[in-house]
């Protein structure tokens, strides 16, 4: 079953795509399961899960800006305060009954530390993003691979485009939402996809530079 662990709806205030749009276009690329993890917020993903048809999977959940960086809630349904620490983020995540995953290590603007992942009991790493550079992803990659971590992928799609640009694919018999996070967990994922290319690069870099300036120099 291929999965995008990783999307946004008109909820992050950096996205306009529709819920309807990110159907059409999961049903287009042959997805079946979704995440919604837009930026501090569960409204996207409550919305989703309401409005979805029964072919579609939608595991609930947030991206989460902590101190030190983005980091992705899965099967969480409650809001989590943004800008605590790391420790305390993840420790909310597990109260609410999900998982932590260090989303877009080694990004630039709003990725995690290297040692922060290192230090900090995640229980899986965002390998690979659709949006990350090819290098910062390898990073991911390898960086998950030396620690024996589980591992996801996901788009982080902002428009209906890019969703599928990377894949979480998952046994087909997951059936659940508690199916998909045993087998997260437990290693029972491969990841697809590969990233920006060095042109799209530097045109989402000015791009988020012109953003991040309008906002007062904050991350989301």
């Amino acid at each position: 079953m291929r999965a995008d662990l990783h999307i946004h709806t008109f909820h992050s205030k950096d996205n306009h795509q529709t819920i309807q749009e990110i159907f059409e276009a999961a049903k287009q690329k042959d997805i079946k399961a979704i995440a919604i993890t837009d930026h501090n917020t569960t409204a996207g993903a409550a919305a989703v899960m309401k409005a979805a048809p029964g072919w579609l999977i939608v595991l609930p959940g947030i991206e989460i800006t902590s101190e030190d960086g983005h980091i992705l809630a899965l099967n969480v349904q409650q809001e989590i305060p943004k800008g605590l620490s790391v420790p305390e983020t993840i420790g909310r995540i597990h109260e609410a009954g999900g998982i932590a995953v260090a989303a877009h290590p080694y990004r630039r603007w709003s990725g995690l530390k290297e040692l922060s992942v290192r230090q900090n009991p995640f229980d899986a790493i965002e390998a690979i993003n659709g949006r990350n550079t090819r290098k910062g992803n390898r990073h991911a990659l390898d960086l998950a691979l030396e620690l024996g971590m589980p591992m996801i992928a996901g788009s982080d799609a902002h428009k209906p485009s890019n969703i599928g640009a990377a894949i979480t694919v998952f046994p087909d018999s997951v059936r659940t939402r508690d199916d998909m996070v045993r087998a997260i967990v437990n290693k029972q994922v491969l990841v697809e996809g590969s990233g920006r290319h060095a042109k799209e690069t530097f045109s989402y870099g000015g791009g988020s530079l012109a953003k991040w300036m309008r906002r007062g120099m904050r991350r989301l």
